[in-house]
């Protein structure tokens, strides 16, 4: 069995890592419970049974916070998420909202949003959404569309790139060094997690010792930063906090969860969704007498997926546009000819001034258009040609 929730990695291209479960998890036949969309599933390693709807709403009534997982790309999962904040804000009257997605830095542009103050496109801009963040906006408009019209403040929970990628080379004691003021040290990891943790590093090439230590480091960064964020929202509006974060980071406890253990006396409940099918009965509901989650949701499969054309590009905002900062193998980018280095400066006659810009224009063409786009390459500027695939 093999849980279906990914980590974040600390590698240049991010990619989505399915955690491993060791040979210590207990498989549960899921088989009856993962049959239909819409019932609650409550792990144990002795049995796991459905669970009404009522009594999983009655288990948060004393809880600080609410944590509901998610698979990033998954637009089904984002519904999910938006019915239960629905569901908790009719319960106690007030919450607060966490939200993986964007660094601290980002707050301003956040309580700028739910104000009214900004249009989408202008959020997008000013939070630098695409700088942080690679999955589209429109997978969260519907989180952010709720705690706009039922002014829910949004907490942005991340830490800058910049942290994660020297903790990523040189480790927790070298590489947090001058951001003493987004994080405190993480708690250890448990040896289940870390072992875990190993397990995904140990599959790629190259990795040695030193870069699984740091590997887990940066992950710890990500889990307590996420845990800190969540208690400064608790303090700062004394209200139940719901955090949106990757389910990674809250199965079987490890992640958020421990850091929240550690930092305080706090009653935190997890939910996780999978869909209904060979998702659902891939999990392992529970491991070494450790559930999964607290509830599991069954969601139909979806669909609907939102499907936008990408460049496979990773970009930089730079002076007079866009630098590219690696391109990806069998992508548009690779086979128009686009380099790492090269500065976009303009896209179909548009100036390029960001990359949420660059990004919003690209998404917007016509399958099989060719997109036209000015590059300064070293000191010289050449005009490439993008073909935008056709739909499959």
């Amino acid at each position: 069995m093999r849980s279906a929730f990914s980590i974040q990695t600390v590698m240049l291209i991010p990619i989505l890592i399915v955690l491993s479960l060791s040979p210590h998890a207990r498989a549960i036949d899921t088989e009856a419970l993962c049959e239909t969309p819409g019932n609650w599933i409550m792990p144990s390693h002795q049995t796991s049974t459905i669970t009404a709807h009522p009594t999983i709403m009655k288990s948060v009534s004393s809880a600080d916070f609410v944590l509901l997982g998610e698979q990033h790309n998954l637009p089904n999962h984002h519904r999910w998420q938006t019915q239960m904040l629905a569901t908790l804000l009719a319960q106690k009257g007030k919450i607060a909202i966490g939200l993986e997605m964007l660094p601290q830095s980002s707050q301003q542009s956040l309580d700028a949003w739910v104000s009214g103050e900004l249009t989408l496109e202008e959020f997008i801009s000013q939070s630098e959404w695409y700088d942080t963040w690679r999955f589209d906006i429109e997978l969260y408009t519907p989180i952010l569309h709720f705690a706009r019209d039922n002014r829910v403040p949004l907490f942005a929970l991340n830490v800058p790139g910049d942290l994660i990628s020297a903790v990523s080379a040189n480790g927790w004691e070298n590489g947090s060094t001058g951001f003493e003021a987004y994080i405190s040290k993480p708690s250890p990891a448990s040896d289940r997690y870390k072992n875990d943790l190993v397990e995904i590093f140990e599959q790629h090439d190259g990795s040695d010792e030193k870069q699984i230590e740091h590997f887990v480091e940066a992950q710890l960064v990500w889990d307590r930063a996420f845990a800190e964020g969540l208690v400064r929202a608790r303090e700062k509006t004394s209200r139940l906090v719901v955090g949106i974060i990757g389910s990674g980071h809250l199965t079987y406890g490890h992640g958020v969860k421990h850091q929240l253990n550690s930092l305080g006396e706090y009653q935190t409940t997890t939910w996780i969704p999978t869909e209904s099918g060979d998702s659902c009965k891939a999990l392992t509901l529970s491991n070494d007498g450790v559930g999964i989650a607290d509830a599991i949701y069954v969601i139909a499969k979806g669909i609907d997926e939102i499907s936008k054309h990408k460049l496979g590009i990773f970009l930089i905002n730079g002076e007079g546009g866009v630098v590219v900062g690696d391109v990806l193998e069998n992508s548009i980018a690779q086979e128009a000819g686009i380099e790492s280095n090269d500065v976009i400066i303009e896209a179909a006659g548009q100036q390029i001034v960001n990359s949420a810009n660059l990004v919003r224009l690209i998404q917007d063409q016509a399958p099989g258009y060719w997109l036209p786009l000015t590059v300064k390459r070293g000191t010289q500027v050449i005009q490439i040609l993008a073909k935008i695939p056709l739909q499959k």
